[in-house]
C-alpha cells in the first residue's frame, strides 16, 4: 500500500495543511508515520517553493530525499486527486486519469485532515490573514461569525474544492458541512453571477482536459458567465447552464468538472433571479459587475465648467456653459475621464441605484 501525504494547497490564499505542518514539524512527522500501514510505502508532496521545510521534514521523519517530494505550486485542484497525485511521485505531470479514490493500493490523506483535531475542520475564510477551527458540520450563523459578517448582512456560505456546495444564508441555523479548506461568505455586496464567474475561471485553468464534460463543459459555463457579467448575455443562457451543469456533476471524469457543475447548479438553484436580472433588466443589483455600472453627473455639484465635455472622447456628454450636464448613457464607454477631469466632485459610479438627474442640459440656478 502507498500512502501519499498531500500538503499541496488546493488554494493559494488558503494554505491550510501548510500552515499546520510548519506549526510543528516534528509532531506532524509522528502523525504521518503513524498513518502508515506496517511494510507500506510513504510519499509526502510539499510545495517546490517550501525547500528548507521539505528539508527540515525530511530530516523528522527519517527518510530518503526521494520520500519528500517538492511538486510544481502553480497547480492546486489536482492535488486532490490520488490518480494525479500518484503521477507526481513518478516524475510525471499531475494529470487525473479518474475521479479519486479509485486506487485500491493508493492511499491519498490531505494534511489539513491528517494533523487537524478529530471532529474539527481548520478552514481559511475568504480575506482572513489566518484559518479558523470550525465544527466539520456547523450552522451558517456560525460561519458568518468566523467570518465577522452580520446574518443580516450576508447571503450565503459558499465551501470551495471539492466540495463546490453553496448554502443560503437566509436559516441561520441551516447547516454546512464544511468538506474544504476555502469558505468564503457572500455579502448583499455580492454579485453572484460575478462571483460564480471568478470560481469557474479558477476551475477552468485546472481542467485536466481528458474529457468533453469536464474540458469544454467548464470552459462554455465561464464563458456563458462572463458574458452574463459583460451585459452580453442571451435569454436561452440560463436554460443551457441549467442543462449542462448537473450533467458535468455526474459524468466529468475528475473532481474538477464535477465541481463546476455542483457550483453551477447551487448558485442557479439560490441565486437564479439574480444572474437573471442581469439579462432581462440589464442590472447587477450588487453593483459589482463593472459593465452594468454607469457614470451620472449631480445637478446639486454641477458648475457648467464644461471640463468633463473636453475630456470625453466618445462626446457623450450634452451641456454648455452655465448649464447642468447631462451623460448620454447609450454613448458613454465607462471610460471614467470625466471623473477625473472633474474638480467638483460632482460626478459618480452608480450601480443598481441611481441617482436622479435631468434627461438633458438645464440652466443651473443660482446657488
Amino acid at each position: 500500500m502507498l500512502t501519499i501525504v498531500n500538503f499541496m494547497p488546493v488554494y493559494h490564499q488558503a494554505p491550510v495543511s501548510l500552515h499546520l505542518l510548519k506549526a510543528d514539524v516534528a509532531a506532524a512527522a509522528e502523525r504521518i508515520r503513524a498513518a502508515v500501514e506496517d511494510g507500506g510505502d510513504l510519499r509526502v508532496l510539499v510545495p517546490a517553493c517550501e525547500t528548507a521545510l521539505a528539508d527540515e521534514l525530511r530530516c523528522a521523519l527519517g527518510l530518503g530525499a526521494d520520500a519528500v517530494i517538492e511538486a510544481d505550486p502553480l497547480l492546486g485542484f489536482v492535488y486532490e486527486n490520488d490518480t494525479a497525485c500518484v503521477q507526481v511521485t513518478r516524475g510525471e505531470k499531475p494529470i487525473p486519469s479518474d475521479v479519486g479514490g479509485n486506487l485500491p493500493d493508493v492511499r491519498l490523506i490531505p494534511g489539513s485532515e491528517l494533523l487537524g483535531a478529530p471532529g474539527v475542520r481548520t478552514v481559511w475564510i475568504e480575506g482572513a490573514d489566518a484559518p479558523v477551527d470550525l465544527p466539520e458540520a456547523c450552522a451558517v450563523a456560525d460561519v458568518c461569525s468566523a467570518a465577522g459578517v452580520a446574518p443580516s448582512d450576508a447571503k450565503a456560505v459558499y465551501v470551495g474544492f471539492p466540495s463546490g456546495a453553496l448554502v443560503s444564508a437566509g436559516d441561520g441555523e441551516a447547516r454546512v458541512e464544511l468538506g474544504s479548506d476555502y469558505v468564503r461568505v457572500l455579502t448583499k455586496k455580492d454579485c453572484a453571477a460575478s462571483v460564480l464567474l471568478e470560481i469557474l475561471s479558477t476551475y477552468r485553468q485546472e481542467g485536466c482536459g481528458r474529457c468533453v464534460y469536464g474540458h469544454e463543459g467548464t470552459y462554455q459555463l465561464a464563458t456563458i458567465v462572463g458574458d452574463i457579467c459583460r451585459k452580453k448575455g442571451q435569454r436561452a443562457d440560463l436554460d443551457l447552464m441549467r442543462d449542462l451543469a448537473p450533467v458535468m456533476a455526474t459524468q466529468s471524469l475528475c473532481e474538477v468538472g464535477r465541481a463546476a457543475g455542483r457550483t453551477t447548479a447551487s448558485f442557479i438553484e439560490l441565486f437564479g433571479d439574480e444572474i437573471e436580472a442581469h439579462i432581462t433588466k440589464k442590472t447587477c443589483a450588487a453593483g459589482a459587475c463593472k459593465a452594468f455600472m454607469t457614470y451620472h453627473i449631480l445637478p446639486d455639484k454641477c458648475v457648467g465648467c464644461g471640463e468633463c465635455v473636453d475630456a470625453c472622447e466618445e462626446d457623450a456628454i450634452l451641456g454648455k456653459a452655465r448649464f447642468i450636464h447631462v451623460i448620454d448613457q447609450k454613448a458613454c464607454v465607462q471610460c471614467g475621464a470625466c471623473v477625473s477631469a472633474c474638480d467638483e466632485g460632482a460626478i459618480i459610479q452608480a450601480g443598481a441605484e441611481k441617482p436622479r438627474t435631468p434627461p438633458r442640459p438645464i440652466p443651473i440656478r443660482r446657488r
